[in-house]
């Protein structure tokens, strides 16, 4: 069955490879951590939630408290800069994405320009992301707004721009890098970064596109406000 597959699909070469993680501003530095065994997970600082850490951990000593975290340890991307030069779209537009957007953009950038390309196969290149993980920082924050601000009179059209999660990357970084081989999100829980790359490769084995992105899953700056949302 394994020899049947790999007759009908061809050969697929792997030509860029980019990431952002925990810890890591890239995969040689994830790579290196793996290999020093250095602990990507640290102590929530206090400016990732709405307040001290310390006032928002269910005591473990009595059972969960609801809206509650059960852990001040997370791994987190921390001092992550992102830069809007060199993509199709308007720079203040971008700077007003969620920085998941902004992860997306940059990573799928960064694995792009590693391949040997030109302006014309940006028209046969794809995109394939796989699930989002919430909330983001935007969605939080609208929740909040919602929730608890009497004053406030959205949601607002920008407000779902800025803040999609679901399908919007893929097709945010699509539009932003000039590529017109298709884009979508898919969820297949545990299994969609892997699953990413199948359908990356059905793609292309189908003539589809000539280049595709597939992209594991994007991680979220989770929790931003565990006590409210």
């Amino acid at each position: 069955m394994k020899n049947r597959t790999l007759k009908r699909t061809g050969k697929v070469a792997v030509v860029g490879m980019a990431g952002v993680f925990p810890g890591a501003r890239n995969c040689r530095q994830f790579l290196d951590n793996i290999i020093h065994k250095k602990n990507g997970v640290i102590t929530v600082p206090d400016h990732r939630w709405l307040g001290p850490v310390n006032e928002f951990i269910s005591n473990q000593s009595i059972p969960a408290i609801p809206d509650r975290a059960v852990s001040n340890k997370a791994g987190l991307i921390e001092n992550f800069s992102f830069d809007p030069h060199g993509f199709f779209l308007d720079k203040e537009l971008l700077s007003q994405l969620d920085p998941l957007h902004h992860l997306a953009l940059s990573v799928g950038r960064e694995a792009f320009a590693q391949c040997s390309h030109t302006r014309e196969s940006r028209i046969r290149t794809g995109v394939i992301l796989a699930a989002i993980a919430l909330p983001t920082d935007a969605s939080s924050l609208i929740s909040e707004c919602i929730l608890f601000n009497k004053n406030y009179t959205g949601p607002f059209p920008a407000d779902f721009s800025r803040a999609a999660a679901v399908s919007l990357p893929a097709a945010l970084l699509a539009r932003a890098m000039g590529f017109e081989g298709g884009s979508f999100t898919l969820d297949a829980a545990c299994a969609s970064s892997l699953y990413s790359i199948k359908l990356a490769c059905e793609h292309l084995a189908l003539k589809k596109a000539d280049i595709m992105l597939a992209g594991g899953g994007i991680p979220a700056r989770f929790p931003v406000y565990p006590d409210r949302v």
